[in-house]
């Protein structure tokens, strides 16, 4: 797989899966009457599962399967918990809040991008 058509899938899928994210949390909450917490959750996992799909097929050009689907995970929850860190320490530098979700939104996307380019596709 060429490496700049897998980054622009990647880049392209991301703002789809943020909106996706978006859509839902915002239908359970305006529409189903959830908290905002579990629509979050419920966003999340939708927005994931499409990441994953549309990644493996259009980005990766690789065909979907449980160990993908696995190592998928496996790199998007490292990702949140990165993205928790990076946040973490910012707030307790005194930073502000806008600092912190600058960073996450500058090194998750590409931490990201690694991680499944090297793990969870294995492409060499």
């Amino acid at each position: 797989m060429n490496t700049s058509r897998s980054l622009i899938g990647f880049a392209l899928i991301g703002v789809l899966s943020t909106l996706t994210h978006v859509c839902v949390a915002t239908f359970c909450i305006e529409l189903l009457g959830a908290r905002p917490p579990v629509a979050n959750v419920v966003a999340f996992a939708v927005a994931t599962m499409f990441s994953y799909t549309a990644n493996t097929l259009l980005s990766f050009g690789q065909r979907l399967s449980a160990a993908t689907a696995w190592r998928f995970g496996l790199v998007a929850g490292a990702g949140g918990v990165v993205s928790t860190c990076i946040t973490w320490v910012v707030e307790q530098a005194g930073g502000h809040y806008a600092i912190g979700i600058a960073l996450v939104v500058t090194v998750i996307p590409a931490f990201s991008y690694l991680g499944h380019r090297f793990f969870t596709y294995r492409v060499r």
